[in-house]
């Protein structure tokens, strides 16, 4: 992966932190996370190409407006990834300015993972221009849309002005690719069943994510034993709901029904050993505790809540303050003496 794909990545990490629901689980597995929140996407989808293999939406409004604002900030501020800012790169805040997001990971031109943000808000193009073009940008005109791009060795990052309270932002062949595909030029993901089956089921949640499989696997840090243990997964997604605390839903579509029931062998095999090891946790504990394995056929879903408490501890832990509790080893009792 390269410098500037990872960067934007941290960035989109960072404005989708809210998307706690899918890190408690991906977290605990040491894998990367790529999480969002909010509903109503679908007239965004028409900017995601059909092979896309991850795709986030997020309503920031929705974040900002929620009780769990200000603990999302601090684990935001804690990020030390997050040096990197979009708001430095392009002038655009994160928190006033954008309503909501999607952000997608697709291929092209013969390379893989390259980032879009399609962003929905109040955008002031002289001052996003201005500070896009200190940083050496040229400004073109793509398809009638106004394009300001830095393309040179070692980068290719571009920003189109779609229409007004709309632009795309990421590597310069997605967001050209972006462009295309809305102007019908090519296949937006919407004819993808398998994806939009999954966008169904979590749309009027609060938070959503759908990935292929593979892709996560891919770039994730999976211990080769765990790996080993998992049945072929096609497709998994997350959802959210937020409000004191985060309601969450992980679903995962396998390649066959035999798949589904082995991976949810493996789910109670977790969950026995989380909630051994949590114990001692009251927050951590509750979270275990309402997880809900469930699903039929090929899918496999797990539902939890997350308290504003078990929040703090995670921000904690990845601060470096503190780490999540560990079972400690029962006490030896001192031989007496008679």
């Amino acid at each position: 992966m390269t410098k500037r794909t990872r960067v934007f990545l941290l960035v989109a990490a960072g404005v989708l932190v809210a998307g706690l629901a899918t890190g408690l689980v991906a977290w605990s597995m040491g894998v990367p996370v790529f999480a969002a929140l909010g509903s109503g996407a679908q007239e965004d989808l028409g900017f995601v190409p059909n092979d896309a293999h991850l795709v986030a939406y997020a309503d920031l409004r929705q974040v900002m407006n929620s009780p769990l604002r200000d603990k999302l900030e601090q684990l935001q501020r804690d990020n030390p990834s997050n040096v990197d800012g979009l708001e430095a790169r392009t002038g655009i805040n994160l928190q006033t300015d954008i309503d909501r997001v999607v952000v997608a990971m697709s291929d092209g031109d013969g390379r893989t993972d390259r980032p879009l943000l399609v962003a929905r808000g109040r955008f002031d193009v002289v001052k996003i221009e201005g500070v896009m073009r200190e940083q050496g940008a040229d400004v073109a005109q793509y398809r009638g849309k106004r394009l300001v791009f830095i393309k040179d060795d070692t980068h290719d990052a571009a920003l189109a002005f779609f229409e007004t309270g709309v632009v795309l932002f990421g590597d310069g062949v997605a967001v050209r690719r972006a462009i295309d595909t809305k102007a019908g030029a090519a296949a937006d993901i919407t004819g993808n069943k398998e994806f939009m089956d999954l966008v169904g089921n979590v749309d009027d949640a609060s938070a959503w994510t759908v990935a292929r499989f593979d892709a996560l696997m891919g770039r994730a840090s999976f211990p080769a034993e765990v790996a080993k243990q998992l049945p072929p997964i096609n497709w998994l997604s997350a959802s959210g709901r937020v409000d004191a605390g985060v309601h969450g839903l992980v679903r995962a579509e396998a390649r066959d029904e035999e798949s589904a029931q082995s991976l949810r062998d493996v789910v109670r095999g977790f969950l026995a050993l989380a909630r051994i090891q949590g114990a001692q946790s009251p927050d951590l504990r509750g979270m275990l505790n309402s997880m809900e394995l469930g699903g039929e056929g090929k899918t496999v879903s797990l539902s939890f809540d997350v308290t504003p408490g078990l929040i703090d501890l995670l921000g904690a832990a990845r601060a470096g303050r503190s780490e999540l509790p560990r079972r400690q080893a029962p006490r030896q009792r001192a031989p007496q003496v008679f």
